[in-house]
């Protein structure tokens, strides 16, 4: 399986990356392709996997890493997680931030570490994902870089 990287820069692959996300149970709605770095993984002209970072000054907030049905457990998450994380260090972000329900596990792997609400920076907080998307519920996640 030979899997590859796009961005998520035309309104088909934003469709096709917002379906994704759907299918996954993760919210979709308040994402903007015109704004935030969207990325998908392909096999073929097939969207597989996706990722995105919403950039709030000198910090990130990681969202919308979903694999598809049938592809999961080959690594696409952990490539997209690592894409996204490079492409915050090249931007020189002091950290990236998320929220999870799910993917506590998986995230710890990753080096995040569970933060407090009142640790996030405002510009964060102020997102959509932390001010009505997520729930309450939602485990708080933070890894500096």
């Amino acid at each position: 399986m030979e899997l590859t990287y796009r961005l998520i820069d035309t309104p088909e692959r934003f469709e096709s990356f917002r379906a994704l996300l759907r299918a996954s149970g993760l919210p979709a709605d308040d994402l903007d392709y015109t704004r935030d770095l969207l990325v998908g993984y392909y096999e073929g002209d097939q969207l597989v996997g996706t990722g995105a970072l919403e950039v709030y000054g000198a910090y990130a907030l990681l969202r919308s890493l979903s694999v598809k049905l049938g592809i999961r457990g080959q690594a696409v998450g952990s490539n997209i997680t690592e894409y996204l994380l490079a492409e915050a260090r090249n931007r020189r972000l002091a950290g990236i931030y998320l929220l999870t329900e799910r993917a506590r596990g998986f995230f710890l792997k990753k080096g995040f570490t569970d933060v407090t609400r009142e640790a996030v920076p405002d510009a964060v907080k102020a997102s959509s994902e932390f001010s009505y998307v997520c729930g309450a519920t939602a485990v708080v996640m933070h890894l500096p870089l």
